[in-house]
């Protein structure tokens, strides 16, 4: 299996909605490891490793009608999303998140 790692992506842990008042479109931005039916990413303000993964998704999230996100099902009810962040946000219009996806459906077999 090969390893496909992210340097610029951004993190959500659940649907960012407009009560939450979170005006950033993500929680925390890092890098993305994909490798063997798992994630890591490595944030500034956390660390977490996903395995486990139930179902994975790709589509618009919450309140950020602009980028398409990854989402994430994992473990018993959790989830998580994660967008590509390169270009000040931009790169995911540019396909950046798309191969985070085609990285995690490789990587888990899931779709």
């Amino acid at each position: 299996m090969t390893k496909s790692t992210f340097g610029k992506a951004w993190y959500l842990p659940d649907e960012n909605r407009w009560r939450d008042k979170n005006m950033l479109a993500m929680r925390d931005a890092g890098a993305l490891i994909v490798e063997d039916g798992s994630l890591e990413f490595q944030g500034r303000k956390e660390t977490i490793h996903i395995t486990d993964i139930k179902q994975v998704s790709y589509g618009k999230q919450g309140r950020d009608a602009v980028n398409n996100w990854v989402k994430i099902e994992y473990g018993d009810g959790k989830q998580a999303y994660f967008a590509d962040g390169s270009l000040l946000g931009w790169g995911g219009l540019f396909g950046g998140t798309k191969k985070i996806l085609e990285a995690v459906r490789r990587a888990t077999s899931t779709s």
